[in-house]
């Protein structure tokens, strides 16, 4: 039986939502760019936000990120105005996200049965913000902030398994990405469990199990008969 669920938070355990586009909306608006889709400029600012996690040298927080990208999406599209000052639109959707309707309910049961952990790229503030208004019975919040490694970096999993004290065969990670959360704790050995809300097709990266929604984690978490 596993002893520790680790578990993504945005995606997996909270609902995003439009409020990305939305706000990628208002910044354009903001600056009378109405002839950019405001969904292509935030896929387009999603790709430039990877490019920088995934850029080597020192760690940078999530919110010193966005500085970063909005300033070169700002030269990309020639966008005129203080990006600076722009970004504050998306960071202020940031900390005020709902749970899915199921997870409380789910997290309460599973809390009886094994440590819940939450495993996140986030700033840390934002998503204890979140986590407190949502009162889910999570015990130990692991962020990219706090262990100053983005994921699939394979120390961001390291590092939560040497603070929980636990081998990587006793946990099991739970998320929405395939690269994040299913290819990253593969790498170190971990199952790793896919949150599949949208029925997509897995590619290149095989999960040990899928699930529709966090319900499914009841199953694969069930104790075994030898457990009893």
């Amino acid at each position: 039986m596993k002893k520790a669920l680790i578990l993504d938070g945005y995606g997996t355990l909270f609902f995003t939502g439009t409020g990305s586009v939305d706000a990628a909306g208002k910044v354009l608006a903001k600056r009378g760019r109405f002839d950019l889709d405001a969904k292509e400029f935030y896929a387009r600012w999603k790709q430039i936000h990877r490019q920088h996690l995934e850029a080597p040298g020192t760690f940078l927080t999530e919110e010193v990120l966005y500085h970063r990208d909005l300033r070169e999406l700002y030269a990309e599209y020639a966008i005129e105005g203080d990006p600076d000052e722009d970004v504050q639109i998306m960071l202020d959707i940031l900390g005020n996200r709902t749970a899915y309707p199921e997870v409380k309910e789910v997290l309460e049961k599973l809390s009886h049965r094994m440590t819940l952990c939450i495993g996140s790229t986030s700033d840390t503030a934002p998503l204890l913000q979140d986590l407190e208004r949502s009162g889910l019975p999570v015990s130990r919040v692991f962020t990219s902030e706090g262990l100053r490694v983005y994921k699939p970096h394979r120390s961001f999993y390291r590092s939560i398994l040497k603070q929980l004290g636990l081998e990587a065969s006793q946990t099991l990670f739970v998320g929405d990405s395939l690269r994040d959360d299913v290819f990253g704790p593969q790498r170190v050995e971990m199952q790793a469990c896919w949150v599949n809300r949208k029925g997509e097709q897995a590619e290149d990266v095989t999960p040990d199990f899928e699930i529709r929604d966090l319900r499914g984690c009841l199953l694969y978490t069930s104790p075994s008969p030898r457990d009893s």
